[in-house]
């Protein structure tokens, strides 16, 4: 028997190595996960115990910007330069979500904010940049970032920015078109840093960056004054 155990032990090992040969990486030796839905609540879990994050973002061509978030209800305080426009401040509350628009450009210059409705079907313009603000705040969420059909293909140890972090890679499906996760994520389930690969036909593939900062560190998410709400011009079709 015991030698039946040290030779199950033994084919453990070299079904491992060869494992690691296969893929050209080390199996990591920090924790690791197997599955999508395991990443992520590891991660909700970690996140919801640091209370708060700034997610910086890289959204290639179309932009920057940068979220403070609240991690138990992902309420947010978010700043969006969108390709050459100006930059556009949101805030994204249970209560709703709000814009503030560019100074000179409100359609009620005492009333600057505006309060944006991603489900009303009479209003294009409301919906759109409610959409660019949810996707936007979503990406804290890393459970939004791997949804049902998101498969792990390889995970190896690698440091960010001097931060020992395990990177996954995972095919994923972003508005209908297969995509590349690229996953880093610390010895505390907090993610570092994703990377999302998007072809796009015709062209080069659009990556889009989020880096995760300063875990734990209060950000002021102040919603508008009703006085300071003003009406949203509707543009529908």
């Amino acid at each position: 028997m015991r030698k039946n155990r040290v030779a199950l032990v033994g084919c453990a090992a070299v079904a491992t190595a060869a494992l690691s040969a296969c893929t050209g990486e080390p199996t990591p030796t920090m924790r690791t996960f197997d599955t999508p839905q395991a990443l992520g609540e590891a991660s909700k879990v970690a996140a919801e115990a640091k209370g708060w994050v700034t997610v910086d973002l890289d959204l290639a061509t179309n932009g920057r910007g940068s979220c403070g978030l609240r991690t138990d209800d992902f309420a947010a305080s978010c700043r969006i330069s969108i390709a050459d426009a100006e930059e556009v401040a949101y805030v994204m509350v249970p209560e709703g979500i709000f814009v503030r628009i560019p100074e000179g450009r409100a359609p009620q210059p005492d009333k600057p904010w505006l309060k944006l409705d991603p489900d009303d079907p009479d209003n294009a313009l409301g919906q759109a940049m409610a959409g660019v603000a949810v996707h936007i705040r979503d990406t804290a969420d890393i459970r939004k970032a791997l949804p049902e059909g998101a498969e792990i293909v390889a995970k190896a140890e690698e440091e960010v920015s001097g931060r020992k972090t395990v990177r996954y890679t995972a095919h994923v499906t972003v508005d209908g078109r297969a995509s590349v996760l690229t996953l880093w994520v610390d010895d505390h389930d907090l993610p570092v840093r994703t990377e999302v690969s998007t072809p796009v036909e015709g062209g080069n593939a659009v990556n889009v960056v989020a880096d995760y900062r300063d875990w734990g560190a209060p950000v002021d998410i102040t919603p508008p004054t009703p006085e300071q709400i003003g009406e949203l011009p509707s543009l529908s079709g």
